[in-house]
């Protein structure tokens, strides 16, 4: 087993050199950054729901500084939206690497002349273009856009992407060549021990933890021990560990996430990691290789060495589901190693003492009807309620509470892999006024669209908590900032509206002046919109604003203005 694991690890090693070094040839590549790099986020940092699929750069907590394609290329997709990365912008390049540049405030050149045509034709903020092979041709440190805070950003930063053009799988820049400063190896913050079926699924009530301290050297728990009662062990089953890391890099005091990492049990290797590729649809199982209950309510990263059989994310460097044999009485030496791309490591080494006692006796979870397992469906029905789980909609078997079905499904720390199907019996006129709510993790509020089909509502969520179907009348809430209605003139260039709605949320907004429409962007996170008023529009003009909530009510908002 160890020599295997050194084999595919040395093997790896060098595919990914070979790889990068014929990508690269002699050139190298631009930074997509006229200032040093310093990191906010790494690659395959753990985020809700998905790894973090690229670099954070810091920007000095500003926006507009240039950015530049990292070689030559051709603009292949550029993406406007008020959430996710904002503005972006994807670079194909020669040697068959697509390079990202996310949450930009302008797009310069041929690209924001491309965009602004679009969204004119469209009549819509949000858009996406796929230019096609050759039509905005790019040369390498040429100067593509600016960087800004749009989309889902939580501060101004540059998100930076390498992808392979031809999976779209997101790979890790960091092994690229990017000179990143980084004498700092990764910290050990704990361990947890739990006890597994054969499958790798988790015992309820079957774990232990311990906080891992830096010694002189390496890291250690107190006594250097983890002592473990005897029915953790199991006939079929086994025991799973997995520990809390996080890594830093120099300039920096965030919390970037784990690269590489190994486990060995009395010498041999049972288990690894390397963070150098996920693929997008396979990203989702982020939520099955942490512990996703601690991350949720305790923000513990705890990456674990071992799966369940059905994670198939391409960052195992072996086969093994990491599962350890033990038995009661049985002493254990284990071996931890957490390592980063510039080969900084640090090593946690303890003895997993297993208890003297009686065995688990039970060889799976849930084996009767209240529970829901991710390799079978599931169907719960009344005369009010139809709830259909597929395949896979769980990555671990939950329990559920059948009396409680008609209103809460499991627990909202529960991650869900598949979007399920909710139907609630709707007795009210079909209008298109109905939307899903879902009170999830922290009392968080999810809307859910609906369909109708024969005197049901109908959506899908990908989150557990209360549900409930609603009716919304009451249309979204406009209030001015740069001007009012009363405005008689203005000089200013931006004009400026806050916008909300407490029930479907925003779906459209639009501004017409003299019947014409204009270009609004929208901002969620402060919940306005802005016009950038041309030039040359001026004199008196009728100004109708409507915003438009995601069940159609609509609000409007009128004056006449002259603009100076």
């Amino acid at each position: 087993m160890k020599q295997l694991f050194l084999f595919l690890l040395i093997s790896l090693s060098t595919q990914t050199s070979i790889f990068f070094a014929q990508s690269e040839g002699d050139q190298g590549y631009h930074s997509p950054l006229g200032i040093p790099l310093v990191l906010a986020s790494n690659f395959g940092e753990l985020r809700p729901n998905h790894f973090h699929m690229g670099l954070d750069f810091k920007t000095n907590s500003k926006i507009g500084y240039k950015l530049y394609s990292i070689n030559e290329g051709f603009v292949s997709r550029i993406k406007v939206s008020p959430y996710g990365y904002g503005h972006a912008i994807y670079i194909d390049h020669p040697n068959g690497i697509t390079s990202v540049y996310g949450h930009c405030s302008e797009f310069k050149g041929e690209i924001d002349s491309i965009v602004r045509a679009t969204q004119e034709a469209e009549q819509n903020f949000a858009i996406e273009v796929f230019p096609g092979k050759g039509v905005i041709k790019v040369s390498k440190g040429q100067v593509i856009g600016l960087s800004g805070n749009t989309g889902g950003s939580t501060g101004p930063h540059l998100h930076f992407e390498v992808r392979d053009t031809e999976t779209e799988h997101a790979l890790n820049p960091l092994i690229f060549g990017f000179d990143l400063p980084d004498s700092k190896a990764p910290i050990i913050r704990g361990v947890k021990v739990y006890g597994l079926t054969k499958d790798g699924y988790r015992y309820p009530n079957k774990s232990v933890s311990k906080t891992a301290v830096k010694g002189k050297s390496d890291y250690y728990v107190g006594a250097d021990q983890i002592d473990i009662p005897a029915n953790y062990c199991s006939a079929t089953g086994g025991i799973g560990i997995a520990f809390d890391v996080i890594d830093k890099l120099d300039g920096a005091g965030n919390n970037c996430g784990l690269y590489g990492s190994y486990l060995t049990v009395n010498g041999d290797t049972v288990f690894g990691q390397k963070t150098d590729r996920v693929p997008f649809e396979s990203s989702r199982y982020v939520n099955s290789h942490k512990d996703y209950e601690a991350y949720q309510t305790q923000s513990k990263k705890f990456h674990k060495c071992f799966r369940t059989r059905e994670n198939d994310l391409p960052i195992y460097i072996n086969d093994e589901l990491g599962i350890i044999n033990a038995v009661p009485g049985q002493k254990l030496l284990v071996k931890y190693v957490a390592y980063d791309p510039k080969g900084n490591q640090s090593i946690l080494e303890f003895t997993l003492n297993v208890l003297t006692g009686e065995i688990n006796t039970e060889d799976s979870i849930g084996v009767n009807e209240d529970h829901l397992h991710p390799n079978e469906t599931y169907l719960f029905e009344s005369e009010t309620r139809q709830l259909e789980f597929g395949y896979a909609t769980v990555y671990e078997p939950i329990s559920l509470e059948k009396d409680r079905l008609d209103h809460y499904i499991a627990k909202p720390q529960t991650p869900v892999n598949r979007a399920y199907r909710i139907k609630i019996k709707n007795n009210e006129e079909e209008d298109g006024r109905h939307y899903i709510e879902v009170i999830t993790n922290k009392k968080r509020r999810r809307t859910l669209d609906v369909i109708y089909e024969d005197g049901w509502a109908i959506s899908e969520s990908k989150y557990f908590g209360t549900y409930s179907l609603k009716r919304d009348e009451v249309a979204p809430i406009i209030t001015p900032v740069s001007i009012s209605q009363s405005s008689t003139s203005t000089s200013k260039i931006s004009l400026k509206w806050k916008i909300s709605d407490a029930n479907s949320g925003i779906e459209d907004y639009d501004l017409f002046i003299d019947r014409k429409w204009y270009l609004l962007k929208y901002d969620y996170k402060a919940r306005t919109i802005t016009f950038e008023r041309p030039l040359d529009l001026k004199g008196k003009k009728e100004l109708v604003l409507k915003v438009k909530d995601s069940c159609g009510n609509v609000k409007e908002w009128k004056t006449e203005i002259t603009f100076l």
